[in-house]
C-alpha cells in the first residue's frame, strides 16, 4: 500500500488525468492504488463533495429539527449534500482542525458543484459556511450579530438567505465577524 503523499502545487481543486493524483488547493496527493474510499484527509475529503462529487442541498444547509429525516436516506437513493459517504467521513475529523479549514475558505468565491435549490450553485466559502453550521448545530443567521436575517422575507431570487450569505462573505469585516463567531463555537 502506498503512503500519501504531499507536495506543494499551483494548480487549484481538480483531479488530475491520471486517476492516483488528485490535487486540493496548494497540495497534490498520491492516492493509494485502491482508490479514494481510503482518503480522509480534510482537504482532500472537502475536494470530493464540492468539486468532484457535488450534488444538491436540498434545503439541508440550514440546520433545524428534521435533518434526522436526511440520514433516514439511503445514500445510494439520496443525491444530498449532507447525506453522502464523503460527508459523514468530513463529519468525523477533528472539530477543531475542521473548523479551522472551512474558515480559511471562506472568502474563496470558487463555484462548486454543489446547488441550492431553487437558487444557483454554491461558492466554496458558502458551503464552508453551510458545513460549519452543520458542525456546531447553528445557523449563521442564528448569532445575534446576523439575527436580523432569520425571519427576513425572501422577495426575489436575488432576495434571499444565499444571496445574503454571499454578500457578508464578501464583505471582509462580516466575514471575519462570522469566522470569529464559528470559532467561539468551539469554546461553548
Amino acid at each position: 500500500m502506498k503512503i500519501l503523499f504531499l507536495f506543494l502545487t499551483l494548480i487549484s481543486y481538480q483531479i488530475q488525468s491520471d486517476e492516483n493524483l488528485i490535487t486540493s488547493g496548494a497540495r497534490q496527493i498520491e492516492l493509494a492504488p485502491h482508490g479514494l474510499q481510503q482518503i480522509d484527509s480534510i482537504e482532500v475529503l472537502w475536494s470530493l463533495i464540492v468539486f468532484e462529487q457535488g450534488g444538491c442541498l436540498g434545503g439541508g444547509q440550514y440546520v433545524s429539527d428534521n435533518m434526522s429525516m436526511y440520514d433516514e436516506m439511503s445514500p445510494s437513493y439520496n443525491p444530498l449534500v449532507f447525506s453522502s459517504d464523503n460527508w459523514k467521513k468530513l463529519a468525523k475529523q477533528d472539530t477543531s482542525r475542521l473548523t479551522d479549514f472551512l474558515i480559511g475558505i471562506l472568502s474563496d468565491t470558487n463555484e462548486t458543484k454543489v446547488h441550492t435549490c431553487p437558487f444557483s450553485g454554491a461558492t466554496n466559502g458558502e458551503m464552508a459556511v453551510y458545513a460549519l453550521q452543520h458542525i456546531h448545530s447553528k445557523n449563521w443567521y442564528d448569532f445575534s450579530e446576523f439575527i436580523e436575517f432569520r425571519d427576513k422575507e425572501k422577495e426575489s431570487a436575488i432576495e434571499q438567505p444565499q444571496a445574503w450569505l454571499q454578500a457578508i462573505l464578501m464583505d471582509e469585516g462580516k466575514r471575519k465577524k462570522l469566522a470569529e463567531l464559528f470559532k467561539n463555537e468551539l469554546r461553548n
